[in-house]
C-alpha cells in the first residue's frame, strides 16, 4: 500500500468526501478522489475498498464516475490484471469537465421545463403563475448558460 490509513488520512478523505458530496457528488467520490490524490504512486481499486471499508460494486461505480468525469485516470497495469488509478494533474480541465457534463444538462434540463411551462400556461391564468416571473427566471437560465458555455469555450482555447 502506498501510505498508512491512519484516523488522520481517514478523517482527512472523509471530510473531502463532505464537501465533495456538498457540491453535488457522492461522499464516496470525494473520499475515493482525496485517497488517489494523495498517493505517492498509482492505487488500485482492492486498495481503496481495503481502507474506505466498503463494498467493492461501491468503490467500482465511484470509479467509474470519475473516470468518466476524467477526475482520475487509469495509469497503467498493476499485480494480479489489477488497473492502478492516478489523479487528473490538469484540475482546471477536471472542473471544466465536470461543468460541461453536469452544470450543462442541469441548466438544459431547468430551461427546457421553463419552455414547457410557458408554452402549456394559456399565459399563466390556469395555474395561477406570475408569467413575469417565469420570463425572469427563463433569462435567468439563460445568462447562465451563456456564462458557462463561454467559460467552457475560453478553457478549451487556451489548450
Amino acid at each position: 500500500m502506498p501510505q498508512r490509513n491512519t484516523p488522520e488520512i481517514k478523517e482527512l478523505t472523509k471530510l473531502v468526501g463532505l464537501f465533495i458530496q456538498y457540491w453535488g457528488f457522492k461522499k464516496i467520490h470525494g473520499q475515493i478522489w482525496a485517497y488517489i490524490y494523495l498517493s505517492k504512486e498509482p492505487i488500485d481499486s482492492t486498495t481503496l475498498v481495503k481502507r474506505l471499508g466498503v463494498s467493492k460494486a461501491l468503490v467500482s461505480l465511484a470509479i467509474k464516475d470519475l473516470l468518466d468525469y476524467k477526475v482520475i485516470r487509469v495509469s497503467g497495469p498493476g499485480l494480479r490484471r489489477k488497473i492502478l488509478l492516478e489523479s487528473n494533474p490538469d484540475q482546471i480541465s477536471v472542473i471544466v469537465e465536470v461543468l460541461k457534463n453536469r452544470e450543462r444538462l442541469m441548466l438544459n434540463r431547468i430551461k427546457e421545463a421553463c419552455d414547457k411551462v410557458k408554452s402549456n400556461s394559456n399565459n399563466g391564468k390556469d395555474i395561477d403563475l406570475n408569467m413575469d416571473r417565469l420570463e425572469e427566471m427563463t433569462e435567468m437560465v439563460s445568462t447562465a448558460q451563456d456564462f458557462l458555455e463561454h467559460l467552457i469555450r475560453s478553457h478549451l482555447l487556451q489548450k
